[in-house]
């Protein structure tokens, strides 16, 4: 995602999102996820703000069925564009906060980053899932097992009762 910063019209305006970011590579349970939606982009003489909410969405594995679903999920976007060429030396860079006067500008990084910070560190398919069984393994959403659910720890087994 580009912005021109030369045909930016002062004020305010909008910038439609419709993209697909690929999470970290190392990461197997969500591979890609996608993002749409429409920020509000502030055009000054000192600075562009962009900013809004992203719907995202991707497939993952549920953290308690292991079972697949597609996470949706919000993202907050705030990315300052400050109009100098170059940073102050004391001042401290952050990915959020970059700095050009003129030309165009990719906003790739900066979005990618906020969608995958706002991922949920819990995905769970269903607030009421309820996971698999310890002891057998079945998918406890789709059938009901006969194991046993009371927990012993074997090792209290040798005191008398």
């Amino acid at each position: 995602m580009k912005l021109n910063l030369d045909t930016l019209p002062a004020g305010r305006s909008d910038l439609d999102v419709d993209a697909v970011y690929a999470i970290d590579p190392d990461e197997e349970s969500v591979g890609e996820v996608a993002a749409c939606g429409s920020l509000t982009v502030d055009n000054t003489d000192a600075m562009v703000v962009v900013g809004g909410t992203l719907q995202a969405e991707g497939t993952t594995d549920c953290d308690r069925c292991l079972a697949e679903f597609t996470l949706r999920y919000e993202a907050a976007v705030d990315i300052q564009i400050v109009r100098t060429s170059q940073p102050a030396p004391d001042e401290e860079l952050d990915t959020w906060i970059l700095h050009q006067a003129r030309g165009v500008i990719d906003l790739t990084a900066p979005l990618r980053e906020s969608v995958v910070i706002a991922l949920p560190q819990k995905r769970v398919c269903d607030d009421d899932c309820k996971g698999i069984c310890a002891q057998c393994g079945a998918n406890r959403n789709q059938t009901d097992c006969d194991c046993s659910q009371e927990q012993t720890d074997p090792r209290w087994d040798a005191l008398p009762s």
